[in-house]
């Protein structure tokens, strides 16, 4: 048995064991996570995939209630984010991929991770997965259900325990159910009139009761309008004509994936051609008038070749083969993942549910960096108010120290403790669904644009980690909007 202490209702959790945690977000999913991780610390290893913080900042958190430096720990990171949410030095048992969209390259570090950590370091390994729903951003369910059949299979054969994060409120059932069926247990995070509650079903000794747990999401009430963020809106940034105009620059600005003599099948073609839509790149088939060299994927600026590969071995480094727990061995990671440009990823015709956990992604970085600025827009003001849910994240961001500004056509009153809401009745304000965070202190910002496509239910537009658009986003909408307001003397 893995010891767990008070942190959940049952006495441990059994060698070879994997829990999902799950539930919304900003219920303390992740703080709990980190926490069955960090109560192993003394004597065993910990391995973590982190999609959505870079290994120095899990290291930091789980170094926070020892008396150990974060370096010193018998911890290894496989960092999916570095380059985006800061590029601090790896320890020697870091790595780092280059998007968590590369589950293979993500595999093979791991394995090589939890190899290095029993041979040297401990006898028993906790593992974390923070988190599957930043990870479905980047690539297919399909995907992402046999990463996790892979993941789950090797921790059972090292009789470690694994911990892994996902949100509830975009996964439907079937999806949600699946992601059960290829672990041990599951631990149920839920938000009441009183806090946060959580559950322990599939454990051994039977399910457990709704508990009380931790001091949950709370934090401390800052009044609104009290927030110094000290963002200063740059005024060598060129500040651009429209959202869409900058959407449109931005989304110009990416490679293309050129595909020359395809001899392929169609379905081997298309499962590139959806990996690279999540990074926001388009994918065009060529005929050259030689025979040769056949079915190459050319990634490219123009006439400006960034990397190339064959389809079957860049085929190869995208698949996961779920069936085998060696899904790993003998791989390779793409040269061209490798060089493909991870500032901007794209969302071409993209459904809500992909969105929402975007914008939970970006939400989150906020409330775990408790300052700066963040931009939202709802389209709708009712879209925020009326979702209980959605409020209740803002009022959260809001008390953590985050100066948030809401935007939305005037639809319905709108009120949320320590949020300043602008009503704008414009075009652009019905059409576009953005979160925009300036980075506060850790000037780690990222932003999603985009705009619904007429009567599709679906919206065009991409998400960034990269600070120039961040910024550019950011000061359009302060020069736009905030200042516009501060000069019309409107209240919020």
């Amino acid at each position: 048995m893995f010891d767990v202490g008070s942190l959940l209702p049952v006495e441990g959790i059994p060698d070879g064991s994997t829990m999902l945690v799950v539930g919304p977000p900003m219920t303390g999913k992740r703080t709990l996570t980190m926490e069955l991780l960090a109560a192993g610390l003394d004597e065993e290893g910990i391995a973590v995939v982190s999609t959505d913080a870079s290994a120095a900042d899990v290291r930091a958190s789980l170094a926070r209630d020892t008396d150990r430096r974060a370096g010193e720990l018998p911890l290894g990171v496989v960092d999916c984010v570095g380059d985006a949410h800061g590029s601090e030095g790896l320890e020697p048992l870091d790595s780092r991929v280059s998007s968590p969209a590369d589950l293979t390259g993500i595999g093979m570090e791991l394995t090589t991770l939890m190899e290095r950590l029993y041979a040297g370091h401990a006898s028993r390994l906790r593992f974390g997965l923070l988190s599957l729903t930043t990870m479905s951003m980047y690539a297919s369910a399909e995907q992402v259900v046999r990463f996790l059949h892979v993941v789950t299979n090797r921790i059972s054969e090292a009789e470690g325990v694994g911990f892994v994060v996902a949100h509830a409120d975009t996964m439907d059932d079937e999806h949600l159910q699946r992601l059960r069926s290829f672990v041990d247990g599951v631990v149920e995070v839920r938000d009441t009139d009183g806090g946060t509650e959580l559950r322990v079903l599939g454990h051994p000794s039977g399910n457990t009761d709704w508990t009380s747990f931790g001091p949950g999401a709370a934090t401390p009430d800052v009044p609104a309008g009290d927030t110094d963020t000290g963002a200063v809106v740059d005024d060598a940034t060129p500040v651009a004509s429209s959202l869409r105009a900058l959407s449109a620059e931005v989304r110009g600005n990416t490679p293309t994936l050129t595909v020359t003599n395809y001899r392929g099948p169609p379905e081997e073609l298309a499962v590139i051609e959806r990996y690279f839509d999540r990074h926001g790149v388009d994918v065009r088939e060529a005929s050259m008038d030689v025979a040769e060299p056949a079915s190459v994927a050319l990634l490219h600026h123009g006439d400006d070749l960034l990397g190339s590969e064959s389809v079957p071995a860049l085929r190869g480094a995208i698949d996961i083969d779920a069936a085998t727990t060696d899904a790993f061995e003998g791989r390779h990671t793409s040269d061209l993942l490798t060089n493909l440009d991870q500032s901007v990823f794209g969302a071409s015709a993209a459904d809500k549910g992909l969105l929402i956990d975007v914008s939970h992604n970006i939400e989150l970085l906020a409330n775990r960096t408790g300052s700066g600025r963040l931009h939202a827009g709802f389209q709708r003001l009712s879209n925020l108010v009326d979702d209980e849910r959605s409020a209740r994240i803002y009022e959260r961001l809001a008390a953590s120290g985050v100066d948030v500004h809401v935007y939305g056509t005037p639809d319905t009153a709108t009120s949320v403790p320590g949020v300043h809401v602008h009503e704008y009745d414009t075009d652009e304000i019905r059409d576009s669904w953005f979160v925009v965070y300036d980075g506060g202190e850790a000037e780690r910002g990222a932003a999603l644009l985009a705009h619904e496509l007429d009567g599709t239910n679906e919206y065009d537009g991409f998400w960034t980690y990269e600070g120039d658009i961040v910024d550019r986003i950011d000061g359009y909408l302060t020069a736009t909007y905030l200042d516009a307001t501060a000069a019309d003397g409107r209240a919020d």
